[in-house]
């Protein structure tokens, strides 16, 4: 049986945007496009809409004050507008493998051939068609192969927070985080809140760094909420007798079935300190040196990409409509550039304006009136966005002193950094991931290159003198996310 042939028996038929992803910038842009009428499905892993900011509990789960703070509010509110609309497609539960079709350039003409998304849900995989796709797939966090960072118990911060936010389930007893982010001080607080002990958090950068802010006066003005939180934060942290300390890393996790303890070290000048090692005692540890654009989709549909180091890596170019290469096919949110739930809403808006003006639904004056307030409130958040990524940056090579040459580099293939360095000190000619990747196999595992994929970028920049956007990423093929084998045979012959 013909994918099409298979759409069409489940009567799928042909939607005007098919949305993936229901966080923030998917929930804004649905919201708008139903204001205008539009048919619209919303394709998301979770069972639940609202994305990783919200971490919605299951259905028929009572959570007590569920998400309390103000810095939630913005999409609390888009959800609650949006999240039970019988008029969307909601495909919840669903996992986008590929998207294919519409495969002409703008600079060659709209195409008339509808997207086709690649979709697999519990009842196994079928096909959808869309005239216009908006790809909203978020971000993860970037991963640091420090020895022992396979070991059960080690976690992102997001991952850990997730627990919190979704069932106020805490996932350990005693906690370290570590890494070069202000979530984990989040985290931490929320941690806390949730009846954790915190042992220690700490920063890579060294504290001066938090001058840099003064070089962002109107951006602290414009966000003076989130900096009082802050400090809020820290008085709470310091009051309850954690640790916060800048200018020290982990180096390396020791444990048997779980993680037992965390050694840290002090930097100086960007370097390890290696004569200062501190072992604390935690059976968790939480790691977040930033985020990586989930752009694995849009990259296999063919959309052009630009290297970001402090915004989220490889990410997806755009117009001022936030239209990709590919005709028709829209992004928006962290594949863009990572900035946040609240830019990810203004992202959204534009978007779904755009994809209304490619549609002609709207005229272009209209387009340009709509788009007025989110493109202002964009701009005053970008502002925000970049004193952050100035002040998270974690030090410049930190991969070259903390991934040793027993860190496991590919965890899905056990593929050490030491092999992987006699590898790329015997193949001189290999100068990008993807070469790297058919020579060594990292990247070829369950994850796809997503746990990887970075280390193994940065790791051939350091062997080539190049920058990591140079060497390139792994490219995306389609499936990007695994499929079991059994649901393919049962699609494919049954």
């Amino acid at each position: 049986m013909s994918p099409r042939t298979a759409a069409a028996r489940e009567g799928n038929g042909v939607y005007e945007v098919a949305i993936v992803g229901a966080g923030p910038a998917g929930l804004a842009a649905a919201s708008v496009l139903r204001e205008h009428g539009v048919r619209v499905a919303v394709i998301d892993e979770q069972l639940r809409a609202g994305g990783q900011i919200l971490r919605q509990p299951p259905a028929g789960f009572s959570v007590e004050h569920w998400l309390p703070g103000r810095s939630y509010d913005r999409v609390k509110r888009v959800l609650r507008a949006v999240g039970d609309r019988p008029d969307i497609d909601w495909r919840l539960g669903a996992t986008v493998l590929g998207l294919t079709g519409a495969a002409s350039f703008r600079t060659q003409g709209a195409s008339a051939v509808p997207h086709r998304l690649w979709i697999q849900d519990a009842s196994g995989s079928r096909v959808l068609e869309a005239t216009a796709v908006l790809v909203a797939t978020g971000c993860y966090e970037r991963p640091l192969a420090f020895p022992g960072w396979t070991l059960p118990g080690v976690m992102g911060a997001g991952a850990i927070q997730a627990f919190v936010k979704s069932q106020q389930f805490v996932p350990g007893e005693r906690f370290v985080l570590t890494g070069s982010h202000p979530l984990q001080l989040v985290v931490a607080d929320q941690l806390l809140r949730a009846g954790a002990r915190v042992a220690a958090v700490t920063f890579t950068q060294p504290p001066t760094r938090a001058a840099a802010v003064l070089r962002y006066p109107l951006a602290m003005l414009q966000q003076a909420r989130q900096m009082v939180d802050v400090v809020r934060i820290l008085a709470r942290l310091r009051r309850a007798g954690v640790a916060v300390r800048f200018g020290t890393t982990i180096v390396r996790a020791d444990g048997g079935d779980s993680i037992a303890s965390a050694t840290l070290a002090p930097m100086h000048g960007g370097a390890v300190d290696g004569s200062r090692w501190e072992v604390v005692e935690c059976d968790r540890i939480g790691v977040c040196h930033g985020f990586i654009a989930s752009s694995e989709l849009a990259r296999q549909a063919g959309a052009g990409i630009r290297w970001g180091e402090h915004e989220g890596g490889w990410l997806i170019e755009h117009d001022a409509w936030l239209e990709s290469s590919v005709a028709n096919l829209f992004v928006a949110g962290e594949v863009t550039s990572v900035m946040g739930a609240d830019a990810a809403l203004e992202k959204g808006r534009i978007a779904a304006i755009g994809i209304l003006r490619t549609l002609g639904r709207i005229g272009e004056r209209e387009a340009q009136r709509l788009a007025a307030a989110p493109r202002r409130r964009l701009r005053r958040l970008l502002r925000f966005a970049s004193m952050l990524q100035e002040l998270s940056r974690p030090p410049e090579g930190l991969e070259r002193q903390v991934v040793t040459g027993e860190s496991l580099v590919c965890r899905c293939e056990s593929i050490t950094r030491a092999y992987f360095d006699e590898q790329l000190r015997e193949n001189t000619h290999v100068a990008s991931a993807d070469a790297a990747k058919l020579l060594t196999r990292a990247g070829m595992g369950m994850c796809q290159g997503r746990l990887c994929g970075d280390n193994v970028a940065r790791l051939v920049a350091l062997a080539r003198g190049l920058s990591p956007g140079e060497v390139g990423p792994l490219h995306a093929r389609m499936p990007v996310k695994p499929v079991p084998l059994g649901t393919l045979c049962r699609d494919r012959c049954g």
